[in-house]
């Protein structure tokens, strides 16, 4: 049976779910909070991949809503970043599957859901991120994404020798985040949220999308390369 009629078969197994109340959720339901999901020598490997790199200011990508006193590097050659998806993609993707029904019938286990090029993020001491949602790339470039529509939003976190930078959701959702944890939640635009100002230290960073659509890789045009000279 082709993959598109997945929820068709599944109808009554549906149905009998939302009678006994499985998709009465809130907004906090779909958002899961992975402590220590990922090893600190794979995050540590990251964070020095990332000092290699040097500062590379990156505005356009966020449109003002990112200051500038954050570095971003889009899908940079980082070892251990691949592994990191892939482990995510593997396990997080299950423990989310488990807890959000309407994702599991919509998305889970489709054989066009992927995961983006990850963006890398270097947050220096005052730099914070507005308000947003994860969605609104789609809007300042369309061209990237006529292939893709991002459902879900994952962030890796690669240290916590810093202070500041929590993540806040406009729904309440407040979260103090450590080396090696992941959250994840819908890109869409009921998840409004925004990264608090950085007050000591460095804060290192990495977020991709988990998407349905084509297979086809995000390749850096001249708007990047302007960027990283």
């Amino acid at each position: 049976m082709s993959d598109y009629l997945k929820i068709t078969k599944n109808k009554d197994k549906i149905c009998e779910e939302i009678q006994n109340g499985a998709f009465k959720q809130n907004l906090s339901d779909h958002i899961i909070f992975l402590k220590s999901f990922i090893d600190k020598e794979q995050c540590k490997k990251v964070v020095e991949g990332i000092k290699n790199l040097g500062d590379f200011r990156s505005a356009p990508y966020t449109d003002g809503l990112l200051d500038d006193a954050a570095d971003s590097f889009f899908d940079p050659e980082i070892d251990s970043v691949k592994d990191i998806q892939e482990y995510i993609f593997t396990n997080g993707l299950k423990l989310y599957s488990d807890r959000v029904r309407s994702f599991n019938w919509s998305y889970f286990g489709r054989e066009k859901f992927r995961y983006s090029e990850m963006m890398l993020r270097k947050y220096h001491e005052g730099s914070k991120f507005e308000f947003h949602y994860d969605d609104f790339l789609e809007e300042l470039f369309p061209q990237w994404f006529a292939r893709r529509k991002n459902v879900l939003s994952c962030t890796v976190y690669l240290n916590d020798d810093y202070e500041g930078g929590d993540i806040e959701f406009t729904s309440g959702e407040y979260y103090t985040p450590s080396i090696g944890d992941v959250i994840m939640f819908p890109s869409n635009w009921m998840f409004y949220h925004k990264v608090n100002q950085v007050t000591k230290g460095i804060k290192y960073s990495g977020t991709f999308w988990f998407y349905y659509g084509s297979s086809r890789k995000i390749f850096k045009q001249n708007n990047h390369k302007i960027f990283e000279q």
